[in-house]
């Protein structure tokens, strides 16, 4: 991994934990951001006889300012690594808010970063297996439309739906992987993103418990249980790892062949 230090977000969450734990297990210096000081702090005090210099950020990812936040945090030092794993999802919030968190703040903060990274680190991003559910050709065109360009004609009937302004939000992080690539590469960077499916923690139960659909869902899944978040933040370690080197612009699914099980199924799963 390129030298510098590693950011995560969503720090204190059920991805963000392990991710933050691995990195720490390598001595590397961490910038943990997330909403709660407090869990913040705790994790840090946790970190610190192992990982180089830990800080903390609490403040909302969805806020204008959030980015340049997040860069004067780092007081100069370059960006090794980003684990952006924070997001809502659908029991957490309405529509526009899930949107403007899970989308929106990840465009300005992908942007934002690209020039603060050191050569060879990478940017993890955190999709969806939801994303892989929306089927509709049109709907589809018009995420591409709107990654590429911002127009929300073809999008914006989507948006008081939580759970539709969710999977749409994870299509078009994938969409930003995809667009940011080549001006990433071009600074000796990658970026890629990780679509976990369903994942034992606080957020998947809290998923599971309220869509009756989703624990039948889960039920099939082939691995025959749910994910954990370290199995998540092993892969976030991978990718910025030089054995990934060749990795970017993609997005990884990590969702025990659920996905692979309805497309060769489709409504027999």
């Amino acid at each position: 991994m390129s030298t510098g230090t590693v950011v995560i977000t969503g720090a204190a969450g059920g991805m963000g934990r392990p991710a933050a734990q691995r990195f720490a297990a390598q001595g590397r210096p961490l910038l943990l951001c997330d909403l709660d000081a407090a869990r913040l702090e705790s994790l840090a005090e946790e970190l610190r006889p192992h990982a180089g210099k830990v800080r903390i950020l609490a403040a909302d990812i969805a806020s204008p300012d959030f980015p340049q936040d997040l860069i004067g945090a780092l007081t100069g030092e370059p960006i090794a690594a980003l684990i952006h794993t924070a997001g809502l999802s659908p029991t957490m919030s309405d529509g526009p808010r899930i949107f403007a968190v899970n989308y929106e703040a990840t465009n300005r903060l992908v942007a934002a970063v690209l020039p603060h990274f050191s050569h060879g680190g990478c940017a993890v991003l955190i999709s969806s297996v939801s994303a892989y559910m929306l089927g509709d050709p049109a709907l589809l065109g018009a995420i591409r439309t709107f990654v590429m360009t911002g127009e929300r004609e073809g999008i914006a009937s989507f948006m008081d739906h939580p759970g539709m302004a969710y999977a749409v939000s994870k299509r078009a992080v994938i969409g930003i992987v995809e667009r940011e690539a080549p001006a990433y590469g071009a600074q000796g960077l990658r970026i890629v993103s990780i679509a976990p499916g369903f994942i034992d923690t606080a957020m998947g139960r809290a998923e599971a418990e309220a869509n009756e659909q989703l624990r039948a869902m889960i039920g099939k899944v082939p691995q025959q249980r749910m994910g954990h978040g370290d199995e998540i933040a092993s892969v976030a370690e991978f990718l910025c790892s030089p054995a990934a080197s060749y990795i970017s612009g993609c997005d990884i699914r990590v969702d025990g062949g659920i996905i692979g099980l309805l497309s060769t199924h489709g409504a027999q799963a």
